[in-house]
């Protein structure tokens, strides 16, 4: 993902995740959430292999460092998925805390 960010012109590849660079220029972020929404990519053989262990009944929780959320679209119940960085199934002013239908922020 880092080797990636040069086209965004950041100060440093970090930037685009740094609430402050945000607040002032919140356009690089969005544009790489743009390229990242969910419905460009399709869930791997591992994210379906971990539906399976949740079709069984065995699985207990899915911890995911990706903020893709494929594996809700693999059929995982989101509340057996921990999304350690979130992901893009719901989302939250940063000024009020209210909750924003994902759609607007698409």
């Amino acid at each position: 993902l880092y080797d990636n960010l040069a086209k965004y012109n950041l100060p440093e590849p970090t930037a685009v995740f740094d609430i402050n660079f945000f607040r002032d220029n919140p356009a690089p972020f969005y544009q790489l959430a743009r390229e990242l929404f969910p419905g460009q990519y399709q869930p791997t053989p591992t994210h379906n292999f971990i539906r399976l262990l949740h079709d069984r009944g065995i699985l207990l929780r899915c911890f995911t460092q990706n903020i893709d959320s494929l594996e809700a679209e693999a059929g995982i119940p989101k509340d057996k998925i921990v999304a350690a960085h979130g992901n893009f199934d719901s989302a939250t002013c940063i000024d009020t805390g209210e909750k924003v239908p994902i759609d607007e922020v698409r």
